[in-house]
């Protein structure tokens, strides 16, 4: 009686190859067969883990006002602008710039520049760059629009091969230090930008808490009361008598 067997065959392009086994060993068969399928697998693993990681590019899925709300509910003096130009700045070079946002959080400490770094907040330098060791400064920008461009920029190295959009001009100073495509994904940024083997998942870790922030409604509603002019007189006469007068020596 023959056995019917199903494998993948990793040399005829991952076809499925159906085998029909007369009269042989189903056990002798059996081994070469899931060696294929085991190859095949661990390609496909890797394939998949590739495929579900987290692109540097495309549009941002959070708005500005929430990018803002979520930095301010832990830094009162978070600036409104670095949000709204992480939004820009990335839809001019087709980053995530919310989850750059998240980055910066890292590299800076929730914007309070207090996390032991020694890059100081007029530096607008958003992402540590040119920082090597603990206590360099790193480089200096004239701006928030330079310093966060300059960390878009970074990113645009490590993301991709391709020149820079039309009409840009590079202010990263380490851009040509960079190999060129080596990190597509936030993920593969660890090892890279910085050694810390869990450093892109932290920036999503921190993206998801910004993606399930609810801001609290501080709107103070007023609501006008109507009091008729007899109660708000008699209110009066009573504050304007005697027993409710007070004196001081």
């Amino acid at each position: 009686m023959a056995n019917l067997l199903f494998f993948f065959d990793t040399n005829e392009e991952f076809f499925v190859t159906c085998v029909l086994i007369y009269g042989m060993d189903f056990n002798y068969c059996y081994a070469p067969v899931m060696k294929r399928l085991f190859n095949l697998l661990i390609l496909t693993s890797i394939s998949f883990c590739a495929w579900c990681q987290t692109s540097i590019f495309g549009s941002p899925q959070v708005d500005i006002e929430t990018m803002y709300r979520f930095v301010s509910a832990r830094n009162p003096d978070f600036d409104r602008d670095v949000a709204e130009t992480f939004y820009t700045v990335g839809e001019r070079y087709g980053i995530r710039g919310d989850i750059a946002l998240c980055q910066a959080i890292i590299e800076t400490g929730w914007f309070r520049f207090d996390n032991g770094t020694a890059v100081k907040p007029d530096s607008h330098n958003y992402c540590g760059l040119g920082v090597r060791k603990r206590g360099d400064k790193g480089c200096k920008f004239d701006s928030v629009e330079e310093g966060i461009t300059a960390m878009i920029q970074h990113l645009y190295a490590y993301a991709c091969n391709d020149k820079l959009p039309k009409g840009e001009k590079i202010v990263d100073p380490r851009f040509s230090y960079v190999k060129r495509g080596c990190a597509p994904s936030w993920e593969s940024l660890a090892g890279r930008w910085a050694m810390n083997p869990r450093y892109g998942k932290s920036i999503l870790r921190i993206y998801e808490s910004m993606l399930n922030h609810e801001p609290v409604d501080k709107t103070i509603e007023l609501i006008e009361v109507l009091i008729p002019d007899d109660i708000l007189l008699s209110a009066e006469n009573e504050d304007d008598s005697p027993e409710n007068s007070q004196y001081f020596d």
